[in-house]
């Protein structure tokens, strides 16, 4: 699935409000003094131009619905699962092919997961950073040849803490990597710092091991023709090697009605696995920023990313990205609804030149 199509659309004030209230507005299928059992989604639909010389408006459903349930297990400890599912184009999705984790918490302890869920450093990268298509340019690990850190994870082992003081907390989790192997490992933290009411702080890394980075197209000649010439067979091989990544960002709200925000991360690929067409290193170097006005129920924001990369120690107008964007939305009882126009630049990818893309959507939480 493309990832840039997952970008969500709420605006930050917006969000919170809603993701505040998401539990509450979950439907209750059974309830005891012990366990519980939910059922809650989104509904998320929009229309698009993507503005390329070879693409067309389209319709693109981004709605998901997932379970959660818990069972006390004492009076300080709480089992929990949650399993979530999302449609994409004509393919749709398989059953929890977002979220499937269980897991315990605590309310002095904080809680631990295990399965398929968020990395800590991709939380971040994703919100509020990548907000209104920023996320085309800041995240890209969607795209091979810039899988530089994952998205949601399998076979993962995540523990989240409590918030200490009112000020700090963090996360840390790791498994398996791209492939179910010994030496294919990932690690990733994340730590979130509110030094004072008005600004939050935040902090991720992300390594991986022997992780697939790439896949390119080689040649094998297996023998001659009845006439001498070679006859050829073609085949992909996985570019594999280590991948470390590093993440830094802030929110600031000097007032109710204003936030900003900017991040950095930079990527490092360095090749271990043999592969006769590829490359040796790659490194990428991103940023965002972005100003959010609130007044009442509408939100206005404008924003900017920009990635620059090298390979092989050269620069590589592959990894080179820019996308300027602007959006107007207003929340009618819940029910956000938005105005997206944003013109987005590739130096040599899908949307290679500039194009101008035109996004008018609406999303609810049920």
């Amino acid at each position: 699935m493309d990832k840039f199509f997952k970008r969500t659309v709420i605006g930050s004030a917006v969000a919170a409000a809603v993701m505040a209230s998401t539990a509450a507005n979950a439907y209750v299928i059974a309830q005891t003094e012990d366990n519980s059992v939910e059922l809650y989604g989104v509904v998320s639909i929009s229309a698009v131009d993507y503005g390329t010389k070879d693409s067309t408006f389209a319709l693109e459903n981004e709605s998901r619905v997932g379970f959660r349930a818990s069972q006390a297990m004492s009076d300080s400890v709480e089992a929990f699962v949650q399993m979530e599912s999302g449609w994409m184009g004509d393919a749709g999705a398989d059953i929890g092919n977002r979220d499937t984790f269980v897991g315990m918490r605590g309310d002095d302890w904080g809680q631990v997961r295990f399965g398929r869920m968020l990395t800590p450093m991709y939380e971040l990268v994703d919100w509020p950073y990548s907000a209104s298509n920023m996320g085309t340019t800041f995240d890209r690990g969607w795209r091979p040849g810039e899988r530089f850190h994952f998205d949601r994870k399998s076979q993962q082992i995540r523990f989240d803490s409590p918030m200490f003081a009112d000020m700090v907390k963090f996360s840390i989790s790791g498994g398996n990597g791209s492939e179910n192997t010994e030496d294919s490992k990932f690690y990733s933290g994340s730590f979130t710092i509110k030094p004072v009411q008005m600004l939050t702080l935040h902090a991720a890394f992300e390594n991986t091991n022997d992780t697939i980075f790439d896949s390119k197209e080689s040649k094998v000649i297996i023998g001659t023709d009845s006439q001498g010439k070679d006859i050829v067979v073609k085949h992909n091989e996985n570019v594999v090697g280590d991948t470390s990544n590093w993440f830094a960002g802030f929110e600031l709200r000097p007032i109710d009605s204003v936030m900003i925000a900017a991040a950095y991360k930079s990527g490092e690929f360095d090749r271990t696995g043999a592969v006769t067409n590829g490359y040796d290193k790659r490194e990428i170097d991103a940023y965002t920023i972005q100003a959010n006005y609130y007044m009442g129920a509408t939100n206005f924001r404008l924003g900017y990313a920009s990635q620059d990369g090298e390979t092989d120690g050269a620069k590589d107008e592959f990894l080179k990205r820019e996308t300027i964007t602007g959006e107007v939305g207003h929340s009618f009882n819940s029910v956000y609804t938005f105005l997206r126009v944003a013109q987005q630049s590739d130096a040599a990818g899908s949307y290679k030149g500039e194009d101008t893309m035109i996004r008018i959507g609406t999303e609810w939480y049920f």
